[in-house]
């Protein structure tokens, strides 16, 4: 009776061809930077939003992707006009967003070539940021998050989780940095 050694079995590995190619990350590079041509960049005039914008054109740049820069202008009311919000100041507070988004990149050193368009929209910042994201055709969302924790997150509740929750499109979460005061 002839024994076949495991190695006969597997397959003489000296003999296999050598694999070639790419790597499952450069295969997963390649196709990201294929599909990434937009990247929605939620703003809120913060300092950790700033951080998100510098974190998205970093990406941007490398993956020859533009930027949308997007400003969710709140309603609001006042205590005399509870069920009628203030036309004129959410007018005067969008056409305010509009100037301050435009300043910007220039004042994060954001390269101009970078943007595509700056977007102010009027509403729950969320859902405007998700529907943004559809409209626009966004690939990708990068949003900062405020880092609040315990029971400041449940009264103030996250943006950025909910964006994650509903958008369409996969979110890019940007940590607020530690060590500041809240």
């Amino acid at each position: 009776m002839k024994t076949i050694s495991k190695q006969k079995r597997r397959g003489d590995i000296s003999k296999r061809p050598a694999k070639t190619g790419t790597s499952v990350a450069a295969k997963a590079s390649g196709s990201l930077s294929r599909r990434l041509r937009s990247i929605l960049v939620p703003i809120d005039f913060s300092p950790d939003s700033t951080e998100a914008l510098k974190y998205a054109a970093m990406l941007a740049g490398q993956m020859g992707a533009k930027l949308i820069l997007l400003n969710v202008v709140q309603p609001m009311t006042g205590p005399d006009f509870v069920y009628f919000p203030l036309v004129m100041e959410n007018d005067k507070a969008m056409a305010s967003s509009e100037r301050e988004l435009e300043r910007i990149p220039a004042s994060q050193g954001v390269d101009s070539s970078l943007i595509d368009r700056f977007v102010v929209r009027y509403g729950v910042p969320f859902q405007e940021i998700t529907a943004a994201a559809k409209s626009l055709k966004a690939d990708l969302i990068v949003i900062s998050t405020r880092g609040y924790t315990g029971l400041k997150h449940v009264l103030l509740g996250s943006t950025a989780e909910r964006v994650v929750r509903h958008a369409g499109c996969p979110v890019l979460v940007v940590r607020a940095q530690t060590g500041q005061k809240r």
